[in-house]
């Protein structure tokens, strides 16, 4: 994810489109799962948008062991969604890479994000080829390199096809943002509310001076503001 050919890199652009897509969010529970060698829960479902966006500003390179472990992600995203009451129950797996890592192979995992009621929309960012990355040499520290990359599609599109999503591919940042947009538009769910207004009968304040000024018009002609004929 630290290729160059997404400005500044594929990481910072792909958190970029999905700080816009969840500043869109208004009643959807949302969490992030990072993966690498392995993968884990970075946020739990919440609707704090502000945590969360705390949370992937927190996300960066080498913040797990190198590696892909697309099925282990996919696996941990379905775990968290399994006991969600949602009538639509999405997971976004975005990757640039190739399976290489991990437990669980991805198309289990897809079967069990099938199982449990959850659709999957599969993301493959940036473009095949020779890019300059930054590595993190254990001798030499971090240093850029020319590094081929490569994606998996025909899984991709296999995981989404298993579970009922669509396979998308995103070469640069433009066709990221539309990606989510659309993701977006066909998970709309109308939600039913019930709302409750409470009324303040504020009608006694106003009659008590009505009152008082008719009571005045019938006692003025006794008194001496009476007016003459």
């Amino acid at each position: 994810m630290s290729a160059t050919d997404l400005k500044p890199n594929r990481l910072a652009a792909a958190k970029k489109v999905l700080a816009e897509f969840i500043g869109g969010r208004k009643n959807d529970r949302i969490g992030l799962v990072v993966f690498a060698a392995q993968g884990y829960t970075q946020c739990p479902l919440t609707l704090d948008y502000p945590v969360l966006l705390k949370f992937l500003d927190n996300s960066y390179i080498g913040l797990i062991e190198d590696g892909t472990a697309i099925g282990m992600a996919l696996a941990t995203s379905a775990n968290r969604l399994k006991d969600s009451s949602a009538k639509s129950k999405i997971a976004v797996l975005l990757t640039d890479g190739v399976n290489n890592r991990g437990a669980i192979d991805p198309l289990t995992a897809a079967q069990m994000a099938r199982a449990v009621g959850v659709k999957v929309y599969t993301i493959g960012v940036g473009r095949e080829g020779v890019f300059t990355q930054t590595v993190d040499d254990p001798m030499y520290g971090k240093r850029r390199v020319r590094v081929r990359t490569q994606i998996d599609e025909t899984l991709l599109r296999r995981i989404a096809q298993a579970t009922g999503g669509r396979y998308y591919r995103a070469q640069d940042e433009k066709a990221l943002l539309d990606i989510y947009k659309e993701i977006d538009r066909l998970e709309k769910t109308d939600i039913k509310m019930k709302v409750y207004t409470r009324y303040t009968d504020w009608f006694m304040w106003l009659i008590i001076p009505a009152l008082a000024a008719l009571a005045s018009e019938l006692m003025l002609p006794a008194t001496r503001w009476r007016v003459a004929p």
